[in-house]
């Protein structure tokens, strides 16, 4: 049986808090983040009052590796996560974000976090309450090297805030350890999407690991590689003065191979270095259609 044990972050000495600042919430250099999305971390269950695709407050802000956005929801009930991870892990320390906001009366101030190694919905063990300063990046709590915790599914429950407001917030919410298996992929994307959200139709060919494809919106055309179940693409699009527009995105896939989801960010360092732009869509054939 897993061992595990519950602790105060905040209160026992065997967890060391690690405090910085930087453009995301692991210091440079250090090892992945294996809770961020482009690692193929998925979130499974989130509150209903901010949808995904509501870029300003999505929860998809908590896993993308960029610190200047965040989750804002309603403080009251709790708000619930669940992450699954695409592989079994070992975590040996987890960090958060909690700055900037653009009122800081919502930052998170109490938060708790469950593993489990049975499913998404089950099986829960608590391994950490932690309590969170206002407005500090790369607040970094380490595990007792004897108890590690071990799963494929992390709970993040945001206890209350640090002024009783209305609605909570928090920036980044980072795990680290090492994977205890390498079975996750993706199924074969080849086919034709339409969209509801983000570039409309696309339509995708892969080869191996390898993925081409093209897009109707300025004659769009795409790149990629998949890594497990994530796939990487350069998006590059032609601008209205013949220019090349490229992007980095990241998408999974839904277990039954039905619908894309993916979150975009500008390649060019004068345009920021944030998320801007959310894609989902059905896929509507197995095969790839012209653009």
């Amino acid at each position: 049986m897993t061992r595990f044990r519950k602790f105060s972050a905040a209160l026992l000495g065997t967890v060391a808090l690690l405090a910085g600042t930087g453009a995301a919430g692991a210091p440079s250099g250090a090892q992945p983040d294996l809770f961020s999305f482009s690692e193929g971390a998925r979130l499974v269950q989130y509150p209903d009052d901010v949808m995904l695709s509501q870029m300003d407050s999505s929860p998809l802000n908590l896993i993308d590796g960029f610190v200047a956005t965040d989750w804002t929801g309603r403080a009251s009930p709790s708000p619930v996560f669940v992450l699954e991870l695409p592989e079994q892990t070992e975590l040996s320390r987890i960090s958060f974000d909690t700055s900037p906001l653009n009122r800081d009366e919502k930052a998170v101030r109490s938060v708790t976090i469950e593993v489990s190694d049975t499913s998404s919905t089950s099986g829960f063990e608590m391994v950490a309450e932690v309590t969170l300063k206002r407005l500090k990046n790369n607040q970094s709590f380490s595990f007792d090297p004897e108890f590690l915790p071990v799963g494929r599914w992390v709970r993040l429950t945001v206890v209350d805030n640090h002024s009783g407001d209305d609605y909570s917030a928090l920036t980044g919410f980072h795990g680290y350890g090492r994977q205890l298996t390498a079975v996750a992929k993706m199924p074969n994307v080849t086919g034709t999407y339409e969209g509801h959200s983000g570039w409309g139709k696309i339509n995708l060919t892969q080869q191996g690991d390898q993925v081409t494809g093209c897009y109707a919106f300025l004659n769009g055309r795409v790149t990629g590689v998949i890594k497990g179940r994530t796939m990487i693409l350069t998006m590059t699009e032609t601008g209205l003065d013949g220019s090349p527009i490229k992007h980095r995105a990241y998408f999974g896939m839904s277990a039954n191979g039905r619908q894309l989801i993916g979150i975009g960010r500008d390649t060019d360092p004068a345009l920021g270095e944030g998320y801007f732009d959310f894609y989902a869509a059905d896929r509507t054939s197995n095969r790839a259609s012209g653009c």
